[in-house]
């Protein structure tokens, strides 16, 4: 209770807020499919690994989770990532793919860079888990999540909607962390649209 009232205070005041990453909640979980050549997009500071990990973000990333350098600048919102196709044995990325107005085009472009075989790791909110987690906590609701209904399910459908893949999931966690969902999947390109 007390903790909720200091952040307001410091909100109203101005005076940042540091809350741990996403990612370091969860990498205890997922670190083990992080193997190869990965990048970590929108990583706000705090790669998911310090090593063999190419961290994608605005060049002044909005969120400070961490100190670790931007390694390619790029507004992926609005532009393709700059890398070649099939460049990446992993792609994650974490709290990020809520922001996307078209989540389908995101996760084609994510897998665009994202070797045949390779695993993409998604971590998102469960929007309606993640309203009631702010208003529980006082942490201010992020305005730029676009998708009241988006969760496991969501994201689910729309990698169903990419034609030209399939995928494997190979692990799954639906807000056992807080309002963090977890999706790491095995993707296999050029082949039908279904799961395997």
């Amino acid at each position: 209770m007390l903790e909720k009232l200091l952040n307001k205070v410091k909100r109203k005041l101005g005076i940042p807020i540091i809350y741990p990453s996403e990612t370091s909640k969860v990498r205890h979980l997922i670190l083990q499919y992080c193997n190869g050549k990965g990048c970590d997009i929108g990583f706000g500071g705090d790669k998911v690994k310090k090593e063999n990990c190419i961290g994608i973000d605005y060049s002044q990333p909005y969120a400070y989770t961490g100190k670790d350098k931007v390694d390619i600048a790029c507004d992926v919102m609005n532009e393709k990532i700059p890398v070649a196709d099939d460049s990446f044995d992993y792609v994650y990325t974490s709290h990020l793919i809520e922001d996307f107005a078209d989540t389908k085009m995101a996760l084609v472009e994510f897998i665009r860079i994202l070797k045949s075989g390779g695993n993409l790791i998604l971590v998102f909110p469960d929007q309606p888990k993640y309203e009631q987690y702010c208003k529980l906590t006082g942490q201010p609701l992020n305005t730029h999540h676009i998708h009241k209904t988006m969760g496991s399910e969501f994201m689910l459908q729309r990698l169903n909607e990419i034609t030209g893949i399939n995928y494997q999931v190979l692990f799954l966690s639906d807000c056992e962390i807080d309002y963090n969902v977890i999706q790491v999947l095995k993707i296999i390109k050029n082949g039908i649209n279904k799961a395997i």
